[in-house]
Order: structure tokens, then sequence, then C-alpha cells
């Protein structure tokens, strides 16, 4: 679908410095939301919009993800800047907006982190968790970001709403799965503060330039709550080649040489007075909630929202579902993983 027509094409090189004969090319990496970067001769920028089609109400706001790269970066949080905003219905029928290009290389999977010797990956890894660190730290409730969600019982939201989701659309009954929501559910843990939760914080969804990251992309899950929970995601999807089932194939650090689960719990409880006594919840519900996700894409798939797919791509999908629940199921979560 051509977005870039001649309208848009004048508006943004109005806007910036950049040709309006200037390419285009959408990065392969990132979720929903469709990331171009756009550039002349001279200069680089990206540009994020909502995916083309039907879209739910609430969701790819690119207001919303505007002004959390405008006050995070005002602050010095490591985002790329952002540029400017368009809503204006006579240039486009959905909001988009600009930011800086950030340099360096985003390590997507395991083939790509292959490339890196283990001091970088090492360096990497300890640049990773002390910039979620520092996210966290940010003083979010004394800025603008002060409403961007609601403040207390993230993770019983969190439940709440993935649950309502899946039965929603539900198709078929997953045992590990109703397993694993009964397990979180007897295990909720007090929220010790609330911060900015990144929402999907990987190292598929930072830049790293000279072996360290340079800045945390993909904001669209952005919301207020326990900080904890980002952290189980990074734990989660932190997959060894010694893991059994991991139901994250493609994780850069099954490339092997990055600094292991336990040193990343380590370097994250160094240096910050948070508990992480209950970290097996979180990585837990980050499982739980990829299982989720996994289950909808299947859904969607099988139902035949994108078209004709092939049988053994669908039942991939299904089978990814599966073995994301079986994980968050397993009583010794962290035991085993660790």
């Amino acid at each position: 679908m051509d977005f870039f027509n001649e309208t848009i094409r004048k508006y943004i090189s109005s806007n910036l410095t950049l040709d309006s004969k200037f390419t285009f090319e959408q990065f392969k990496v990132g979720r929903s939301n469709i990331t171009y970067k756009i550039e002349d001769t001279k200069n680089i920028y990206v540009l994020r919009r909502p995916p083309f089609g039907e879209k739910l109400e609430s969701a790819h706001n690119m207001q919303r993800e505007f002004k959390i790269l405008k006050e995070l970066y005002k602050y010095g949080i490591k985002v790329p800047k952002p540029i400017f905003l368009c809503s204006d219905r006579t240039i486009s029928d959905e909001d988009f907006y600009v930011m800086e290009y950030i340099g360096g290389e985003t390590i997507s999977d395991n083939v790509i982190a292959s490339k890196y010797s283990s001091n970088e990956k090492r360096s990497i890894t300890t640049s990773f968790v002390k910039s979620l660190v520092e996210l966290h730290d940010f003083d979010v409730l004394n800025s603008d970001l002060s409403d961007l969600g609601k403040h207390e019982k993230y993770v019983e939201r969190q439940i709440q709403r993935w649950s309502k989701q899946f039965n929603s659309q539900k198709i078929r009954d997953i045992d590990d799965l109703d397993l694993a929501t009964k397990i979180l559910i007897e295990t909720l843990p007090t929220q010790q503060k609330v911060s900015i939760v990144h929402g999907d914080y990987r190292l598929d969804n930072v830049r790293i330039e000279n072996n360290k990251v340079a800045a945390i992309l993909d904001w669209e899950l952005c919301t207020l709550g326990d900080p904890l929970a980002d952290l189980g995601t990074i734990i989660a999807s932190w997959s060894n080649s010694e893991e059994k089932d991991t139901p994250f194939i493609y994780s850069p650090s099954l490339s092997g040489g990055f600094l292991s689960r336990s040193e990343i719990l380590s370097i994250y409880e160094s240096n910050t007075s948070l508990d992480l006594k209950d970290i097996e919840f979180y990585v837990r519900l980050s499982f739980w909630k990829h299982a989720m996700i996994m289950e909808g894409v299947y859904v969607r798939y099988s139902l035949g929202y994108y078209g004709d797919v092939e049988k053994k791509e669908i039942d991939a999908f299904a089978q990814s579902t599966l073995n994301f629940a079986k994980k968050a199921s397993n009583i010794n979560l962290l035991k085993e993983i660790l």
C-alpha cells in the first residue's frame, strides 16, 4: 500500500531537512505498528504509523507514543528524539510521527547475535540491564506521564485484561494455560513501586551501538505499573542452549556468550532498591502473556483473517502457544531456567 503519496511527501519535507523525493524502507523488526526509514542523500529519519486495515479502537495510538518519547527524551532517557506528529486528516487518514534515526543495529535473533564476541555480548547485556534500571528510576509521578495509566495493581489488571481477551476468542481448551492462570492468581506479589513499564523490553526492541544501548524502541505497550514485569520479560526471553523446550526459538541469547539469567538478576538487584524475591511470578507472567499473544495469532490465522496460509504455518502458531503455556505452568519454573 502506497502511504507516501505526493501530499504526505510534501508535508514531511516541509517539516524536515529532507528532499520530497526521499526513499523509504520498512524495518523488518517491530510488532504491529509500521516503522519506516526515510532518507535522501544527506539525511535519515524514522517514521512510525499504525498498521493498515481495521484496528482495535484503543490500540496503535501515535499521539500517546509521541508524548511518551517527548517526555522521556526531555529527561535524558535513551529514546530517539521525537521531531513532529501529524494528526491532520487533510494530510493523512492516520496519525503518524517522525523521530530521529539511531545508528547501530537491532539484535533481533541468534543469527545476528552470533556476529558479536563474548566480550561484546557481556558489555551489551550489562548496558541492556542498566538501561532498564534507568527507565524504572525515572520519576514518572512528577512528570507529564503521571496520567499514562493506573498506578496500582498492575499485575492484577494484566491478568484480567489478557484473560478476558483470550476468553473472547477462545476456540480450544489449554490445560497448562488454565493451570498457569491459577498459579498467578494464587501467588500475586505486592507491587513495590510505580514506574514506567515498557511492556516488551527485549533485545530486539533496543538499538545497539558500540556494544551499548543507544535507544529503547517500540513504546506501543508502555504504561505505568510494576517495573518487575519488564525484568520478568528479560528473564523469560533470555533462552540458552541447555534450556529444555524454550518457546523463544530465535532469542539472541541462544547464540551464547551473553551474561546468564542469574547474572542479569544480580546486575539489576545491585542497581535498584527493589526486592526480587518474587521474580519467578514475573517470569511466569511473561510466559503466560506470550502464550495469550500466540494463541491470538493462531486464532486469527485459523479463521482465515490473513487469507490463504499453509496449514504447517498455522500449526506452528498453535504449537507455540502450547510451548509458552507449558513453561508458564511449570511449578519449578525459576529453578529450571536459571
